[in-house]
């Protein structure tokens, strides 16, 4: 509820038609969950104070794991440094009579305007192809930090929304209510 809630804040308090059918299921789903068929005094308020508290809890979780992919993005620079130097020293001492799996992160671009952490994991058969990674994660670090800085711009934003978002809550709900009842009227 708290992802419909932020679409509600960045859309000015409107949910597409697709968008307001996913609220309706995660209403009545929470519904089920709550068992709110058995509330016997006012079901719409004391159901609007269930959406209430998973909403928040909801924006909590979004919070926390925004906070963890921010600092995870600022180390990834880093850690690719340290896979690359990882590589270099495998290819120089490792043992590839078994074939050797690594992985590393990096931000990618999957669209115009849409970036992701790709995770790339590499079979290496022999101390050359280990030596080949390690120059490719060289070459490109320099890209990949740019695309991290700016996934980093996105990220912050999108904190700076969850944190705006937390104060439209109660106004998110209360333009729920319709939705409410509708679920209400289902279940009885």
């Amino acid at each position: 509820m708290a992802v419909l809630a932020l679409a509600w804040v960045k859309q000015d308090g409107h949910l597409r038609v697709r968008q307001r059918e996913q609220l309706r299921r995660a209403i009545a789903s929470a519904a089920e969950f709550l068992g709110w068929i058995t509330i016997a005094e006012d079901p719409v308020e004391t159901a609007t104070k269930d959406v209430v508290k998973l909403t928040k809890s909801g924006t909590q979780t979004l919070t926390r794991e925004l906070a963890d992919e921010v600092a995870t993005k600022k180390s990834e620079i880093s850690e690719l440094k340290r896979a690359a130097s990882s590589m270099e020293k495998l290819a120089k001492k490792g043992d590839f009579t078994n074939p050797i799996e690594f992985s590393y992160s990096h931000t990618a671009r999957r669209s115009a305007d849409d970036l992701v952490t790709k995770v790339e994991t590499l079979t290496l058969l022999e101390a050359q192809e280990a030596t080949d990674a390690a120059a490719v994660i060289e070459r490109k670090v320099e890209t990949w930090t740019k695309l991290r800085d700016q996934m980093l711009v996105v990220l912050k934003q999108k904190q700076r929304q969850v944190e705006d978002m937390k104060s439209s809550v109660p106004a998110f709900v209360t333009s729920s209510q319709g939705i409410v009842r509708d679920v209400f009227a289902t279940l009885h």
